[in-house]
């Protein structure tokens, strides 16, 4: 199967190098981002590793869950566990697990449970207007947990035109998804709302079926050109078979954005999130509560420098009534960057100091830059320093238990950090083909493990100890093409070398080798989109150091519009049928989604 998908990507570089013209839209070369440097550049111009994923690859592809629009970006790999808490879907970059992956909508972190991650299903595709992905360390504007990359999901705001859309899905295994959204602007005033309505009976009954509730919002007003304000509600209920467990979500999120001159851009954030889990028995009873406040400040120097700088306020509490423990933490911090403008070459400079209550003074730089030799080819390169804090339950939570060992805390833990490094080129053959080659490195040290005394038999002690160091290294080659009039192809390739350093193994279930392709074909006299998705992923580690074998996953999906307001929909996920794939427990054979979709 690998290859076929080899076979695929000689085909697509061929018709790429045929005569046509290529649009600038398939490249998104020209997408307007903002998470690598907390101000707006299109996509060419940014010194920093970025991928986009728009409104339109959402719709075009038939994407029901964040995770699943992720999937296919090259050096992204999501992992997928029973769901036994929910969880469908946590994300890697460059080979560092979800917990080194800042999750964050609209600038708000998102809160997981007790293990490390967030779940991207809470988060409704309807409500999302593109999604950022930020590749490398990114601790020198956004503190903690950063280490991977940053992952920026921004939801949409209230349409110019009043608007209302409805979807009814029904698929395999049970599913169906229920979709409404619709907004409307009147004078200062505008508002963009969602409802998704998602259950499934899954692989295995007993242990994933669900049922969940999500309401995503925007509110905003604008005092005058000059001054607006946006109030962005959120909440989701999500109920398992399994246990009786319950989770439930519920954020909300202030922005104030003040534009004093013309140069000038003042911007206040204050959110809150609460993330409560439970079981029907109580042994279980989680109530986790962040809360956010932001200032930042972006100025305009004689065309050559923008300085962003600001403060930002981070409290957490927990409270486990299973588990009887309280704890809470509090972390202020202080960033500036500086964006330089020499062109062709772009230099950004920044860094940040966290400083926190129980673990004191983290210092984290980073340096980027951008050369840009020509119109079509471009190097950038950059450096930075990230970390991760211990998170409460490892600090606090003491003398509970987990299967058979008693956990204890250790209040003396310090954050796990690293240094990571990225190289790469992008190059457009003659606006047809954008190629893009990358090399990335993480040097990873003080990592959090855990050490077991067993005296006797169980239950034994466990204990967190900063011990270990890693290492991930890799490259990443992606090519994107106009192949004719209305095929649109895309490949990715990421070589991953891991290393665990306290044991010189490999870091578990990383792939060697992943491969991934799309291509995307337009029909426009029958008003038919079809979009055929491959993913190879290549030989990895299990816990155990077994070798587990590579496989190929194949995903078809078709939408065809009826009338003006109207299009019907279907997919097809792993049209082989693959299944019994140890660390895949949701690739079990054909799953199959159909739906239909009104606009208006």
């Amino acid at each position: 199967m690998k290859v076929k998908l080899i076979s695929l990507l000689a085909i697509l570089i061929l018709f790429s190098l045929n005569k046509g013209i290529c649009e600038e839209n398939v490249f998104n070369l020209g997408e307007i981002v903002v998470t690598a440097t907390k101000t707006e550049h299109i996509l060419a111009d940014v010194p920093a590793e970025v991928s986009v994923i728009t409104e339109e690859e959402i719709k075009r592809r038939n994407i029901k869950t964040v995770q699943d629009a992720l999937k296919y970006i090259t050096g992204i790999k999501i992992n997928k566990n029973c769901g036994s808490w929910g969880d469908k879907g946590k994300v890697e970059i460059f080979g560092l697990d979800s917990k080194h992956v800042l999750i964050l909508v609209d600038g708000q972190r998102i809160l997981g449970g007790h293990a490390a991650g967030v779940d991207l299903q809470q988060i409704p595709v309807e409500a999302v207007e593109r999604i950022e992905i930020v590749k490398g360390p990114s601790s020198a504007l956004y503190g903690s947990d950063a280490i991977g990359g940053v992952i920026n999901i921004i939801t949409k705001s209230a349409p110019e035109k009043p608007s209302f859309s409805i979807s009814i899905s029904s698929g395999s295994r049970g599913t169906q998804i229920y979709e409404l959204s619709g907004g409307f602007k009147k004078g200062k005033f505008g508002s963009f709302l969602s409802y998704t309505y998602r259950t499934s009976e899954g692989i295995e009954e007993e242990l994933d079926k669900y049922w969940e509730n999500i309401f995503q919002g925007s509110l905003e007003y604008e005092f005058n050109p000059h001054l607006k304000f946006k109030l962005k509600p959120y909440y989701s209920y999500h109920k398992m078979k399994h246990e009786g467990r319950t989770q439930e979500r519920t954020g909300i999120n202030s922005i104030l954005e003040w534009l004093p001159d013309e140069l000038s851009k003042l911007k206040f954030r204050n959110s809150f999130f609460n993330y409560k889990h439970w079981t029907d028995d109580k042994s279980s009873n989680w109530h986790h509560n962040s809360y956010e406040t932001e200032i930042d400040y972006t100025r305009f120097i004689r065309e050559i420098h923008t300085l962003t700088g600001g403060y930002h306020y981070h409290k957490e509490d927990v409270d486990d009534k299973g588990k009887n423990y309280k704890a809470d933490q509090y972390l202020h911090s202080f960033f500036i960057q500086d964006e330089m403008d020499f062109s062709p070459f772009i230099f950004v400079l920044g860094t940040r100091i966290d400083n926190h209550d129980r673990w004191g003074t983290e210092v984290n730089p980073k340096a980027s830059f951008l050369y840009k030799i020509s119109k079509n080819l471009k190097l950038r390169a950059s450096i930075g320093r990230a970390f991760r804090g211990p998170t409460l339950v490892k600090l606090y939570a003491d003398n509970w238990r987990m299967g058979p060992y008693i956990v204890h805390a250790n209040p003396d833990l310090k954050p796990e950090k690293s240094i990571g490094y990225q190289f790469g080129a992008e190059y457009i053959f003659s606006e047809k083909l954008l190629c893009k080659l990358s090399y990335f490195r993480n040097e990873l040290e003080d990592l959090i493990s855990y050490r077991i005394v067993r005296m006797g038999p169980p239950p034994w002690d466990l204990y967190w100890e900063n011990v270990k160091e890693a290492m991930t290294q890799g490259i990443e080659f992606s090519l994107t093409s106009k192949i004719m009039e209305n095929l649109t192809g895309k490949f990715g390739y990421t070589f991953l070398d891991t290393e665990d350093k306290s044991t010189g193994k490999e870091l578990t279930y990383r792939p060697e080798h992943k491969i991934n392709i799309e291509f995307d074909w337009i029909i426009p006299k029958i008003g038919i989109n079809l979009n055929l998705e491959g993913e190879y992923i290549g030989k990895r580690y299990d816990s155990d150091y077994k070798r587990l074998g590579g496989y190929t996953i194949f995903n078809l999906s078709l939408s065809k519009g009826i009338g003006k307001h109207t299009s019907i929909f279907a997919g097809i996920d792993n049209i082989s049928g693959r299944k019994d794939i140890p660390d895949e427990y949701d690739i079990d054979g054909t799953v199959f989604l159909f739906g239909i979709k009104g606009k208006f």
